[in-house]
C-alpha cells in the first residue's frame, strides 16, 4: 500500500491488546495483563447475586436417616409413608411426640410443606432444646403453629411452646391477609428464617410474623403430633398430618434471607401464658 503513512496521532493507545502490523512489534504491556482481572473483579458482584442458594435436603423420602421420634412413651404414630413424614395421634398418649432432627442449627433458612387434615393440631418447632427429665414434654422452643381453628385461623404465628403451658410471641390477630394464607385439605409451603434475633415465618409466600426473640439461639428442627387424652374421640385419630420436601440453608443464610413487609416487633406484650388444654 504504497504512499499509505500512519501519523503519530493515529496509532493505537498502548492499553489496548490489538496493535497494528504498520506500527512495528512492541513488547507487551503490562497494563493489557491486568485487563481480565479488573473485568472479573468488577463481575464478581453479579457472580455472588447471581449464586444459587446452597440448600440441603434433611429428609430422603425414605427413611429418618438424620431424625429421631421423641416423646414419652406410648408415643403418637410417627412414620414414613409414601415418601413423606405422617403423623396422627393416638389415644393415650401423656405427651406430644416429635418428628426431630438430629442436628441441631442456630441461624438457617428451613422451608417445608405440610398437609393437614381434619382438627390436627400441630406445629414446626425451631430452634428447641432437650428438657429436664422432669418437664412435662421433652422439647421445648419456638413453635410456627399450624392452627386447627377454622375460626381463629392463626397459621403461621409464632409462640413459645414449653410443654403445660405456651405463650403466643406474635399472633395473627390483626392481620387478616395472613390469616388467610393457609389453606386447610391442601399442601400448603412454609419457609422459616431465623438469623440472629430475627425470626420470619411465610405461608404459601404470604409474610405472616416478623419477630425479634432471642430466648432461644440454637437447637433441632421438630414436627409436633399433640398428646391425646385416653378418653379422647378415637375418630380423631384418622385426622394425619403430612410433611415432605423439607430443606435448609445453613451456609451464609443472610445472604439468601428474603425482604419482607411486616415490620419487625418484639414480642405481643398483651399476651399471657396460657394453661395446656
Amino acid at each position: 500500500m504504497a504512499g499509505f503513512a500512519v501519523t503519530p496521532a493515529e496509532r493505537l493507545p498502548e492499553w489496548l491488546p490489538f496493535r497494528s502490523p504498520l506500527q512495528g512489534h512492541h513488547p507487551p504491556n503490562p497494563s493489557v495483563k491486568t485487563l481480565p482481572r479488573l473485568v472479573c473483579f468488577l463481575l464478581s458482584p453479579l457472580a455472588v447475586f447471581s449464586a444459587e442458594p446452597p440448600w440441603r435436603e434433611l429428609f430422603n423420602g425414605r427413611d429418618l436417616t438424620g431424625w429421631k421420634i421423641v416423646g414419652a412413651h406410648p408415643k403418637a404414630h410417627a412414620a414414613v409413608e409414601n415418601g413423606e413424614m405422617v403423623g396422627h395421634m393416638v389415644r393415650g398418649t401423656p405427651e406430644h411426640t416429635f418428628f426431630c432432627t438430629e442436628e441441631k442449627f442456630g441461624d438457617f433458612i428451613l422451608e417445608v410443606d405440610a398437609f393437614q387434615t381434619g382438627g390436627f393440631n400441630t406445629g414446626i418447632l425451631f430452634r428447641c432444646i432437650d428438657t429436664p427429665a422432669a418437664a412435662s414434654v421433652r422439647l421445648h422452643g419456638y413453635q410456627v403453629k399450624i392452627d386447627p381453628s377454622p375460626t381463629r385461623r392463626w397459621t403461621g404465628g409464632i409462640f413459645d411452646d414449653y410443654g403445660k403451658n405456651w405463650l403466643w410471641l406474635q399472633t395473627l390477630e390483626h392481620d387478616e391477609r395472613a390469616r388467610t394464607a393457609y389453606k386447610f385439605n391442601e399442601w400448603v409451603r412454609f419457609r422459616v428464617e431465623a438469623i440472629g434475633r430475627s425470626l420470619k415465618v411465610w405461608v404459601n409466600g404470604t409474610p405472616t410474623a416478623h419477630l425479634i426473640h432471642d430466648k432461644y439461639t440454637r437447637g433441632y428442627v421438630a414436627f409436633k403430633i399433640h398428646s391425646f387424652a385416653a378418653t379422647g374421640n378415637p375418630a380423631q385419630e384418622r385426622n394425619l398430618i403430612r410433611f415432605r420436601n423439607v430443606r435448609v440453608i445453613t451456609e451464609n443464610p443472610a445472604s439468601f434471607a428474603q425482604p419482607m413487609d411486616l415490620p419487625a416487633r418484639e414480642a405481643d406484650p398483651a399476651q399471657k401464658i396460657l394453661p395446656k388444654p
